[in-house]
């Protein structure tokens, strides 16, 4: 238990840090409380890193660029990876004592594939708990990487400065992204259990008046589509409206004219980072939670 506490006490140490870091960025970065929110929410596409041209014959022809978020993106995927890498070689010597982090992540991996994914897909869909977990993970890195205090800014292609970091939840083309993937996935689901005429069939519940049928048939095919959008719009606006607090609440103590309120702006601060720390594991918990549900009930024989 002391150990715990001992290590409690260090993230919060650390994220005092880093609170006082970003508060300073407010102090002495832009002008505008507009611009802290703008460059916190939003990607450099207008002036990326690095742009890589593809040109494949007369049919693809577009230009890949390399921006903060697609940087971050790719942060996310590596951790999510080298982590369950990190977590198979420790389990492979399990008369070592475990690391801190061996044993978060190998609790926070049990609890969701025992209790929260396993228990939703049930035996028949035990097959989709890697991917429900994939996305947990990745989710989960995503939320975390957003959390990066601004402190160093990187050159652009177009001669200007970028940060490394931001709101990638902030971003509804990476969430939609995320959404589709999993909507494809239940789908895909769906027609592997039941076969393409039975699942889509399946929508409509058996007894309906024949004049029904269509128009159930048709609201439930839009349902399906309504999950992906409430997976998107949910992860989307609960991680904007998180990192617009941590701009809006800051900036308003910090330029009420006097420095006797920092230390109360850097322990607030503190706070709210403590506080999206655990909406950042929220998010990706009820992201992947409900991942499952919508594909435990693709394939269950009742729908």
């Amino acid at each position: 238990m002391i150990k715990e506490v001992i290590f409690l006490r260090k993230i919060f140490v650390l994220t005092f840090i880093v609170a006082a870091i970003f508060s300073s960025d407010m102090v002495y970065g832009a002008e505008s409380i507009n611009d802290y929110i703008m460059e916190e929410i939003t990607d450099n596409t207008s002036d990326p890193f690095y742009t890589i041209p593809i040109r494949l014959g007369h049919y693809i022809n577009f230009d890949f660029k390399i921006t903060k978020h697609i940087i971050l993106i790719t942060l996310a995927g590596i951790l999510s990876v080298l982590s369950m890498k990190y977590l198979a070689h420790k389990l492979k010597r399990p008369f070592n004592r475990p690391t801190y982090l061996q044993s978060i992540l190998e609790g926070l991996i049990d609890y969701m594939n025992k209790d929260v994914i396993g228990a939703t897909l049930g035996e028949e869909g035990k097959k989709y708990v890697p991917f429900c977990l994939t996305v947990f993970l990745f989710v989960l890195f995503s939320n975390i990487l957003g959390l990066i205090p601004a402190s160093v800014k990187f050159p652009t292609e177009n001669g200007g400065h970028s940060y490394i970091a931001g709101g990638l939840g902030a971003n509804i083309g990476f969430t939609a992204s995320i959404a589709v993937i999993v909507f494809i996935v239940y789908i895909f689901a769906g027609i592997r259990k039941k076969g393409i005429i039975r699942y889509w069939t399946s929508l409509v519940p058996k007894g309906l008046p024949i004049p029904l049928i269509p128009i159930i048939w048709v609201l439930e095919v839009i349902t399906l589509f309504n999950r992906a959008f409430a997976l998107a719009i949910r992860l989307f606006a609960n991680i904007t409206g998180g990192h617009i607090m941590m701009i809006v609440i800051p900036y308003l103590i910090i330029m009420s004219g006097t420095f006797l309120v920092s230390p109360f702006a850097v322990l607030f601060l503190a706070f709210i980072y403590v506080l999206e720390m655990f909406v950042a594991v929220l998010q990706a918990y009820i992201f992947s939670l409900l991942s499952a549900v919508y594909i435990g009930i693709a394939i269950s024989d009742e729908h």
